[in-house]
């Protein structure tokens, strides 16, 4: 179960924004948090009146990555939450693929490895001037491999790879270029921006929505041929439903 007040949850209509609230540890993703996190996710794809989540963090940090002083403490003493959390990790790293509702990061400061995937696995990803992007891991000898899928999905090889072996952040302005974010927005206006693209989502039939998402997904995983076809049964059934 997530800490008291690690993970905050707001309603705003249709809209669900889950903020981390970990800002002494600079929101590190923690067990509790990944537990909290994939929860709060499964709990919104399941519920009928949530039709958009907004991801947001408390204080100047949006997420500095995983907790590497609770990993290293749980494979020492607790190796089986260590296998627990490494399995989070996973989660963490494909739910919003998954899922048919809409996420949206809104990015206030720095997104650092495990940071960054959950940032750049949303859906749509708005962020401040101060954000930072970052795969720092092969700086302290290990490997960013589970971040790496997805960033070749984002920005492609040539770039993923060098983002992942230099372990160099880029700001704002440069993810927007490579197509890592959707938008540069100034820090006040941010999570009222965030907010209001996600009530603009929410007002439309989330059956379209849904589809939508999933032939997005279905273009990444099949053959053209058969993502096509994919998405007209989709369409059919739609039409079926409504008729």
């Amino acid at each position: 179960m997530v800490e008291e007040n690690e993970l905050l949850a707001e309603r705003h209509g249709h809209v669900l924004l889950l903020t981390l609230n970990r800002h002494p540890k600079r929101n590190a993703l923690g067990l509790a948090m990944l537990q909290g996190l994939v929860d709060a996710f499964n709990g919104a794809d399941a519920d009928p009146d949530t039709r958009c989540v907004v991801i947001a963090a408390r204080g100047s940090c949006f997420c500095a990555g995983a907790d590497l002083e609770e990993a290293r403490r749980l494979a020492r003493e607790q190796p089986e939450l260590a296998s627990r959390r490494s399995d989070l990790l996973v989660d963490i790293n494909t739910i919003v693929a998954r899922l048919g509702t809409p996420v949206i990061a809104a990015v206030n400061g720095p997104a650092i490895g495990a940071g960054a995937g959950l940032a750049l696995g949303s859906d749509l990803v708005l962020a401040a001037p101060a954000a930072r992007f970052g795969y720092p891991e092969v700086k302290h000898g290990i490997s960013a491999g589970m971040l790496i899928p997805n960033l070749i999905r984002q920005v492609g090889p040539k770039a993923a790879f060098e983002l992942v072996a230099t372990g160099d952040p880029i700001d704002a302005e440069r993810a927007y270029a490579l197509g890592m974010i959707n938008r540069v927005v100034p820090e006040a206006e941010l999570l009222p921006a965030a907010l209001a693209l996600a009530e603009r989502l929410a007002q439309f039939a989330p059956a379209g929505l849904v589809a939508s998402k999933r032939a997005f997904q279905q273009a990444y995983e099949l053959t053209l041929e058969d993502a096509v076809r994919a998405a007209r049964d989709v369409n059919d059934r739609i039409r079926a439903s409504a008729g």
